[in-house]
């Protein structure tokens, strides 16, 4: 959004959310704000009272601020809010126009009485280049086919750990990064909580259990891990990532997840089939 002038500058705080550009107005201490709508009529009004909203106005019901619209022409004022703050799906800082890249919005408002403008401007965020990021999967797939090649299970135990740490890290990094994020919905608070408490668990068998365990553990870490990075694919190839992290390091997050993730979960399964192939419970002898 740009910045805003006089008379807003003091009088109103604007912000406009990225995840799905709906607008919040707040009206600060001792001012008045009135929304004009699509039409020019006034559908919103922000004051020391709170939040009141105009029932008559068609643009209030067009956003959602009013479930039945007010019957007549005269303005319906209704108290709504305590607060001297709104938020809404205002159609004008919305979409593009066909063959542009960039275009500038306007809300026109009354600020104590006096006319003024919000303006904005929306613009098109070009994808990143996917394969570049894929790329990074070639070093674990590599590795994958050359410790199941080799076939040493030392080798397969403290690749598993390491892998499931580093991809378990990894997924952490990125549900926080999407927890902590401004535009979070509050299940997104609840979906990171549960996956915590999955590593934690793995993180206590690597820690404590036996050799055999903490492989184990290291694969299935590696699996959690590589599920949560694919729920969160969608980052390679959207220009815009709604995270409290940089762009560019929550990619790298992702990637690691899925495919430390995957290549842990594989050789941990390699494990598992050499537990199987022992056939006793004694610790697995190196084969060569």
């Amino acid at each position: 959004m740009l910045p805003l002038k006089a008379p807003l500058r003091g009088a109103v705080d604007v912000r406009v959310y990225p995840a799905d550009l709906a607008l919040r107005l707040t009206a600060l201490k001792g001012h008045v704000i009135v929304v004009r709508g699509y039409l020019g009529e006034p559908f919103l009004r922000l004051d020391g009272a709170g939040e009141t909203v105009n029932e008559a106005a068609p643009t209030a019901a067009a956003v959602g601020l009013v479930k039945t619209p007010h019957q007549g022409t005269a303005a319906a004022w209704r108290h709504r809010s305590d607060k001297p703050s709104a938020v809404w799906h205002d159609g004008r800082p919305n979409g593009l126009a066909s063959g542009t890249s960039r275009g500038r919005w306007t809300v026109p408002l009354v600020v104590d009485g006096q006319p003024a403008t919000l303006v904005g401007e929306v613009w098109q965020v070009d994808p990143p280049v996917t394969w570049l990021w894929a790329a990074l999967a070639a070093p674990f797939i590599v590795l994958t086919i050359v410790l199941l090649w080799l076939r040493r299970i030392a080798l397969d135990r403290t690749a598993a750990i390491w892998l499931g740490l580093l991809a378990a890290g990894s997924a952490m990094v990125t549900a926080l990064g999407f927890a902590f994020s401004s535009s979070a919905p509050g299940g997104r608070w609840v979906e990171g909580a549960n996956e915590l408490v999955f590593v934690l668990v793995g993180l206590a068998l690597v820690l404590f259990g036996s050799p055999d365990v903490r492989a184990l553990a290291g694969g299935g870490l590696g699996l959690l891990a590589c599920f949560v990075g694919l729920t969160k694919l969608p980052v390679l190839s959207h220009g815009i990532i709604f995270s409290a992290l940089p762009d560019t390091a929550t990619r790298l997050a992702v990637v690691l997840s899925i495919c430390a993730g995957a290549a842990a979960a594989v050789i941990g399964v390699a494990v598992f089939v050499a537990l199987l192939e022992s056939g006793n419970d004694g610790p697995i002898v190196e084969r060569f």
